[in-house]
């Protein structure tokens, strides 16, 4: 893991997990372009990371819903 809840840094995106969020459970990811919740239901809010980034980082973020949650978890 790289720093308070980061836990994939690649290809221009971050995704990390905040502490003292809201529920539900829920991934940020940071582009340079913007950036987007995605929550663990699938449901996005986007402000302004390319279709691309975010097409990869939802993959992402399914395959480890897991460590998402387990992260989550450790800060909020």
């Amino acid at each position: 893991m790289q720093g308070m809840g980061a836990l994939y840094k690649q290809h221009g995106i971050t995704i990390r997990v905040n502490g003292n969020e809201h529920l539900p459970v829920h991934a940020h990811v940071l582009h340079a372009d913007g950036n987007a919740l995605v929550y663990l239901s699938g449901k996005t809010r986007n402000r302004g990371v390319p279709a691309d980034a975010l097409k990869s980082a939802q993959t992402w973020i399914k395959e480890h819903a897991d460590e998402i949650k387990t992260e989550w978890q450790r800060w909020n």
